[in-house]
């Protein structure tokens, strides 16, 4: 080792006394050396581990339940990406917000046979924000009916509904929310702190009101381990049965091999 990086090391003698510590790592809300800049969307970090690292200009695309595009536009960078919703374009401003690019085919559909696929044509299938909506019964119609659809070593990932998931979590909200880690700056009798607790709070009253009616558009149990079971008995590989980045609803990484 030339005597420059002998010196360069042997500076470091005195510094960061007690080792060096960034943050905690395993905690969803800790501070760190990056401050009000240590935070991302969960939306994003699903980008970051769900999309990014698998979509290419090579990339056959499948999204289930586009709405009006959101992560449409996060998966313009494959080659073809077929798109299929149970509400037209037009209902939902498909093309307001995404466009018309030419590598984008949009399909109003009717039932979940999917018979408008070409079948061994898709390396990579996307749902986020839809299959929670969807019967279990339907969900599993669908993971019948694609697997045709989908070349081997495809990757999939679904968002679905876990009761038992979300319930951990608004019961841990303390753990997870952003309001709970604002607070724990606040002087203790700030109003802020007050208006803050009561906004945590109302997740809480969300889940209990809303998610249990039998009403359209309402949230669909279908559960992690009953999804990845599903899947598995259709033919699937579980990958990773909650990719973790979303702390209220899993996301489930399969292929079929």
């Amino acid at each position: 080792m030339n005597q420059k990086l002998r010196n360069e090391l042997e500076s470091f003698q005195d510094q960061f006394k007690g080792g060096y510590f960034e943050g905690d790592p395993l905690k969803p809300l800790a501070t760190s050396g990056y401050k009000h800049l240590g935070y991302i969307s969960t939306l994003h970090a699903t980008y970051l581990r769900c999309i990014k690292p698998y979509v290419d200009g090579e990339t056959v695309t499948l999204e289930i339940g586009p709405g009006r595009g959101a992560w449409t536009k996060a998966l313009l960078p494959s080659k073809e990406v077929y798109a299929l919703d149970a509400l037209s374009a037009e209902h939902n401003r498909f093309h307001e917000y995404v466009g018309h690019p030419p590598n984008v085919k949009y399909f109003h559909v009717r039932d979940f046979e999917c018979g408008m696929l070409p079948d061994d044509h898709f390396d990579y299938m996307f749902s986020y924000g839809c299959l929670c909506h969807v019967s279990f019964d339907g969900i599993k119609t669908y993971a019948a009916n694609l697997y045709p659809k989908l070349k081997s070593a495809a990757n999939c990932f679904w968002m679905v509904a876990d009761y038992e998931k979300y319930d951990r979590t608004v019961q841990s909200l303390e753990k997870f929310s952003i309001y709970s880690a604002l607070m724990s700056r606040l002087p203790r009798f700030s109003p802020m702190r007050g208006f803050l607790w009561f906004l945590m709070k109302s997740e809480r009253i969300h889940r209990v009101v809303n998610n249990d009616k039998d009403v359209p558009g309402r949230w669909h149990n279908a559960g992690t381990d009953r999804t990845c079971s599903m899947l598995e008995q259709a033919g699937y590989r579980i990958v990773d049965s909650d990719v973790g980045t979303c702390t209220r609803d899993p996301v489930i990484h399969f292929g079929k091999p």
